[in-house]
């Protein structure tokens, strides 16, 4: 899967980090500063990679507009981060479970007890990618050296099926064979040589957020920078709905949680039922004309 050459390329992950060599004979205020440091490294690689995340977040967008699958694959800490950007996006921006997902090699365990091993499979990426992606979705593979095998296989197998692919890595030498959108994090050696859980995990878990913030906001997810696509699934949720209700529909809390109700729990449509005055199903209505951007509704 992975070239020769590829392989003898020394990673710049597992650099020495000379503004560290001395992390052991640091005082803890010493370390907690050098640490910190270091960490500026990942929003400066991730705004130099800002045109890459762009056309990644546009993909993410057509892909959930046309109802496929936006599907996260890593191992290791790149994986549990996916998993976690595609928990969230439930909650965040009410997305249906099946529809952005995340894998991680060596399974759901994988994700509290670190299997190292199952990241040298290529053929189990590509079996469990297979399984689950369709023509239409957009996997995006996650491993910060460039080349782990499972994520490698992953994204060939995706390739041959005709499936987009993207890659996010720290690597400027990441093999890139199967996947066209490289967004190339470049956060270096770590403070902790080859600790990929700290910068390149930062980086990784910054690019994440914009990818899925802005195919949200781009599928009308959003309403001007507040979460109004929000599912209140539990009482914090839930004040927060009333909360947006009452600023974007100009009510007060009684009249929101009363809308709240009325409109089945969708913040959306109890903002237009309030604002244009009308039922929940003629709400919905005029939300499906717009294709869901709240702005189309209550500001044109």
């Amino acid at each position: 899967m992975t070239s020769n050459k590829l392989k003898n390329v020394k990673l710049p992950t597992e650099a020495v980090n000379l503004n560290t060599q001395n992390l052991d004979k640091m005082t803890p205020r010493q370390i907690a500063l050098a640490i910190n440091r270091e960490d500026f490294t990942a929003a400066r690689a991730v705004k130099k990679a800002a045109p890459q995340i762009a056309v990644a977040m546009v993909t993410a967008a057509l892909t959930y507009a046309q109802n496929h699958k936006i599907i996260f694959i890593g191992a290791g800490t790149s994986g549990r981060l996916g998993i976690l950007e595609a928990v969230e996006c439930v909650p965040t921006f009410g997305t249906k479970p099946s529809q952005i997902i995340g894998l991680i090699a060596g399974g759901r365990s994988a994700v509290f007890r670190s299997k190292e091993g199952a990241e040298d499979d290529d053929k189990q990426g590509a079996k469990e990618i297979s399984k689950v992606a369709r023509k239409g979705d957009f996997v995006i593979g996650l491993t910060a050296s460039g080349r782990t095998p499972y994520v490698m296989g992953a994204l060939k197998a995706a390739t041959k099926l005709g499936i987009t692919t993207a890659l996010v890595s720290c690597n400027p030498q990441a093999d890139t064979t199967f996947a066209p959108i490289h967004i190339c994090l470049e956060t270096g050696a770590e403070a902790l040589s080859g600790s990929t859980r700290m910068k390149a995990g930062t980086a990784t878990k910054m690019a994440l957020n914009a990818i899925t913030t802005g195919a949200m906001t781009l599928c009308g997810k959003t309403y001007k920078n507040l979460m109004i696509d929000v599912r209140p699934t539990n009482e914090k949720l839930v004040q927060r709905a009333i909360r947006l209700i009452c600023t974007v529909a100009k009510t007060n809390e009684k009249t929101a949680r009363k809308l709240l109700i009325n409109s089945k729990k969708n913040v959306k449509t109890a903002v237009v039922m309030h604002r244009q005055k009308t039922d929940r199903k003629t709400a919905e209505k005029l939300l499906k004309q717009k294709h869901g951007f709240l702005s189309r509704v209550i500001d044109d």
